[in-house]
């Protein structure tokens, strides 16, 4: 009995400590850790909207109401007087008569929606759980390349005039990002796993993609291409027909295996995508074949500089950060992005003890990410394709701060499209130096996502539009 005493006596016996500098230094040592994990202020939930998100999404609202609000309440001030002097006759006007160049007003009007458009659309892709990682970019790519494809078709005056406005820029996006809302939607679906007992899921998710892909694809081929032909019997189908088969045949092939293991909406995307790009190249195969427009004479060699050159720059960053890349990878980690749960201000005041080995490799590795690749291409592209089309091919430039950079150019040699180049060449390293160097919050990926897009529809889409001319 005075054993079981003597034992819990003994287990219950409070810590010994040797001094009272000891136990001091215990609590000081416990205060200090509370005080750490309280000092920085955690991430936002992601269904919550930070200031500017909630600012941006207002003015945006704003905007957007009091112009709509405005034309039908005072059509003579909000239409008359500027937005159809200002913002649809020059797309009138490019839709009849050709090429038809912004004006400042515009500029500024275009740029403050798109800004506004990223920022909010941001914060509602983040609320909505959609994807936001290298895949993501990857699957929008082809949709950026699909404007360009089918706005040098409305160029060759494919379309007729009942509805090839919606292939004039800016429309062409908003045109295309319906498209891009349902192919993402469907692709959601398709995901999902099917009711059927007894049945292969991966199968049947192969399947699902497959037939929205081909759906899609048909109903694109019906709205946008067969009024057009139909509008002119000469056009023929020596090249369109097979365009259209093999359509369908890549998105088929890649809405399976290729990309097994990506999100729903990204291999949708992926898949419609790179589909309507191939369907769209038939049908410049089949101007070259039965040109249904007077143009000048094709050109073949500017394509491998206007693509070569960046592609080589691009494939020299790959190489440069694939490495650290990988190694991101294995730990987890993406580049650029802060591990879910830490605040940039934590990140950037603290110690976390991760960091070490995150910022070893990050900006390494994001040489080797699609986003970064990606504005790379793109920015190069229309620096060079605006370079050779301006100076060596006589086309002119429409875009107001651009023109003035040409008209500079010329007044110091000549030729004055050497000098976009150049400051495209110069944004390019500013870019990459911008995106090496900042960090972001893991609730802020969209966001990123959605800057690289923006740079991928002003750089990538008229780069690729420009050589589209040239070539046919």
């Amino acid at each position: 009995m005075k054993a079981v005493d003597a034992s819990k006596d003994e287990d219950d016996e409070e810590p010994e400590f040797d001094s009272e500098t000891e136990f001091e230094s215990d609590v000081a040592d416990a205060s200090d850790e509370v005080e750490s994990a309280l000092e920085f202020p955690q991430p936002l939930p992601d269904d919550v909207m930070n200031r500017f998100e909630r600012y941006s999404s207002w003015a945006l609202a704003a905007v957007l109401g009091i112009l709509l609000l405005g034309s039908l309440l005072l059509p003579s001030l909000f239409w008359d007087g500027f937005l159809e002097p200002v913002v649809w006759a020059p797309i009138s006007k490019d839709a009849e008569q050709g090429d038809s160049g912004y004006n400042p007003i515009n500029t500024l009007l275009f740029s403050v929606v798109l800004l506004l458009f990223v920022v909010a659309l941001s914060a509602r892709f983040r609320r909505w759980g959609l994807p936001a990682d290298s895949h993501t970019i990857i699957a929008l790519i082809p949709w950026v390349v699909l404007a360009s494809v089918v706005r040098v078709l409305e160029d060759s005056e494919f379309f007729p005039s009942s509805y090839q406005m919606i292939f004039i820029s800016p429309l062409i996006h908003f045109h295309l990002s319906l498209w891009v809302i349902v192919c993402a939607g469907l692709g959601y679906w398709a995901t999902r796993l099917p009711d059927i007992e007894n049945i292969d899921s991966a199968v049947a998710i192969r399947g699902r993609h497959r037939m929205v892909a081909v759906s899609l694809l048909l109903l694109m081929w019906v709205l946008f291409y067969v009024p057009a032909m139909a509008d002119n019997s000469d056009i023929g189908i020596l090249w369109s027909m097979p365009g259209l088969l093999a359509s369908v045949m890549v998105a088929c092939w890649f809405a399976g295996h290729q990309t097994e293991g990506w999100n729903g909406i990204e291999r949708s995307l992926f898949a419609v995508g790179w589909g309507g790009v191939v369907m769209g190249l038939g049908l410049w195969m089949q101007f070259q074949s039965t040109p249904w427009h007077q143009g000048n004479e094709s050109v073949l060699w500017p394509a491998f500089i206007i693509l070569g050159v960046p592609t080589l720059i691009c494939w020299q960053l790959y190489r440069m950060g694939s490495a650290a890349d990988a190694r991101m990878q294995a730990t987890g980690y993406e580049a650029g992005v802060l591990p879910k749960g830490i605040s940039l201000e934590e990140w950037e005041k603290g110690e976390p003890e991760m960091k070490s080995e995150f910022e070893a490799d990050t900006r390494m590795a994001l040489l080797a990410n699609p986003l970064v690749l990606a504005f790379v291409f793109g920015q190069l592209c229309d620096g060079l394709a605006t370079w050779m089309g301006i100076d060596y091919f006589g086309y002119s430039e429409k875009h107001v701060v651009s023109s003035q950079v040409i008209t500079w150019g010329a007044a110091l040699m000549g030729r004055g499209a050497w000098l976009f180049f150049v400051m495209k060449a110069a944004l390019t390293v500013a870019l990459i130096w911008v995106f090496t160097e900042v960090r972001v919050e893991y609730r802020q990926r969209h966001l990123r996502l959605l800057i690289v897009l923006a740079l991928l529809v002003v750089g990538l889409a008229p780069g690729l539009r420009d050589l589209g001319r040239l070539l046919l």
